[in-house]
């Protein structure tokens, strides 16, 4: 289980616009996000456990080195091609990542290390080179070292920490963090795992390939494009500035339910841990609840998942005081089939979030045209890979939301968020099988992605008025994803 930081855009909008003038924004009754947050989840959560119940499921029968070393399996028993888990993957990350079978703690401790040497090319040069030291086209850089302490700490307490060395920001910081303890027990006679995980990234915790922490593209680049479509808060905006812990269930492999609480980490504790981009970040005020539910049913080779997540926090954009909190709800809905043969595997993702605004703080700081506002995003992938050694990607994401002047104007024409394109990628993975000789838990990911753009900020051609077309931030990114 890897983490490139894809999703961690700290400069990225987490807000979209709304009604169609501010007259009409400002008028609108209030909504209590908290009432719906909770009742859109306790809904949500009483369908799957509806589901659970039509179902009777039949008897049941790591890519990160640390891991590999710790379990004495390869990478191909917990993913398909990393980092996408299998159902052994999942089972050992809800585990607490304490499964053993291999080398003891002593003879080889929990640590691992990655780097990824990347090349990126856009179809048009930027503007500017992205950072000083980099040029407007063509970029070969050592975009990310990580080290990792991945695996027990002391009987069924177990921990995926990550540090990491970013090249666009040119900080190290503390990256993805998951410490968690878990345990099994009995519940109507059917086996019940259950833990505790505190961790700093709102859906790093999660073990389907379609919550946003883990879901495609693993890797991409952090020098372009230049533009890029706005996400929803759950998205990566408050991975590695908040701290959260949560309580989660897995019934009878099937089932799973978890509830978590996150809180704001303040700037000199993020300037402790390195964390970049604390200038003029958003935070939050109290706890933010964060939910989800997921139903898994195992067939053999087969595989399906259907669930829903989300999250309600009071955000403060800019760290700004004096203009109240921007309450933002997201609702997340995700269904994930995968047929995992020998030698050939596929996957399919869909995923769906919806983000409900009511942007108090942005709108009365002058930044939003609208009070109430939506944004929606939508991703779907197909994956297959032969012999855990070639991997062939394809996807989709749409991002769409209401027109607002505030938010978008200044990069917009039709003053909206609107967005899609298009994603391929070929992998090459040499050792998900078996190391080399002179380290056998090695493994390698040599990749080539293309992303196509295919509508930004509402236009496809002159979007903002200064003659930039969506497909010149048409990107191929060639990357080599190494881990010892």
């Amino acid at each position: 289980m890897y983490n490139i930081n894809s999703n961690r855009d700290v400069n990225a909008p987490c807000t979209t616009a709304g009604a169609d003038s501010e007259t009409i924004a400002a008028s609108r009754p209030q909504r209590d996000f908290r009432a719906v947050a909770t009742f859109g989840g306790v809904a949500s959560l009483g369908a799957v456990v509806i589901g659970a119940g039509l179902l009777i499921k039949p008897p049941a029968a790591s890519a990160v080195p640390s891991f590999a070393r710790q379990t004495g399996q390869p990478c191909a028993t917990c993913h398909t091609a990393f980092p996408e888990l299998t159902p052994f993957g999942r089972r050992f990350k809800l585990g607490g990542y304490t499964m053993g079978g291999g080398l003891t703690f002593e003879e080889a401790p929990p640590i691992a290390a990655m780097l990824i040497p990347t090349f990126t090319h856009t179809e048009r040069n930027q503007d500017s080179p992205p950072t000083p030291d980099t040029h407007t086209n063509n970029n070969t850089v050592l975009q990310q070292a990580s080290v990792f302490y991945g695996g027990t700490i002391y009987g069924n307490l177990g921990a995926f920490i990550q540090g990491t060395y970013d090249r666009a920001t040119q900080h190290v910081f503390l990256d993805n963090t998951d410490i968690r303890y878990a345990d099994t027990t009995k519940l109507f006679g059917l086996d019940l795992l259950y833990g505790v995980s505190v961790n700093n990234n709102p859906s790093v915790q999660d073990v389907w390939n379609t919550t946003p922490a883990w879901g495609f593209p693993y890797i991409a680049s952090t020098l372009a494009p230049q533009f890029a479509p706005p996400g929803t808060m759950i998205e990566g905006s408050l991975a590695g500035k908040v701290v959260g812990t949560g309580i989660y269930t897995f019934w009878n492999d099937m089932l799973y339910l978890e509830g978590s609480a996150y809180q704001n980490l303040s700037q000199q504790t993020l300037r402790v841990l390195g964390e970049p981009g604390i200038s003029g970040s958003n935070s939050i005020g109290g706890a933010a609840p964060y939910w989800r539910a997921a139903f898994e049913y195992d067939l053999g080779e087969h595989s399906l998942e259907v669930g829903t997540f989300g999250m309600f926090a009071n955000e403060l954009p800019g760290r700004v005081p004096g203009f109240g909190f921007d309450q933002l709800l997201d609702v997340g809905f995700d269904a994930q089939y995968q047929y995992i043969g020998d030698p050939h595997s596929v996957t399919v993702k869909l995923t769906h979030i919806r983000e409900n605004q009511q942007l108090n703080s942005t709108f009365f700081q002058g930044d939003s045209s609208n009070l109430y506002n939506t944004l929606e995003s939508f991703r779907t992938s197909i994956s297959y890979v032969y012999d855990h050694t070639y991997s062939l990607t394809a996807a989709y994401f749409s991002v769409y939301g209401s027109a607002d002047a505030g938010l978008f104007g200044a990069t917009s024409l039709a003053n909206s968020p609107d967005g899609k394109g298009l994603i391929f990628d070929a992998a090459y993975l040499p050792f998900s099988k078996d190391g080399p000789s002179v380290w056998p838990w090695a493994n390698a990911r040599i990749g080539v992605s293309y992303t196509h753009y295919l509508k930004l900020f509402g236009g496809v051609n002159n979007f903002d008025g200064a003659s930039h077309n969506a497909s010149q931030n048409n990107t191929v990114f060639l990357y080599t994803w190494i881990a010892f």
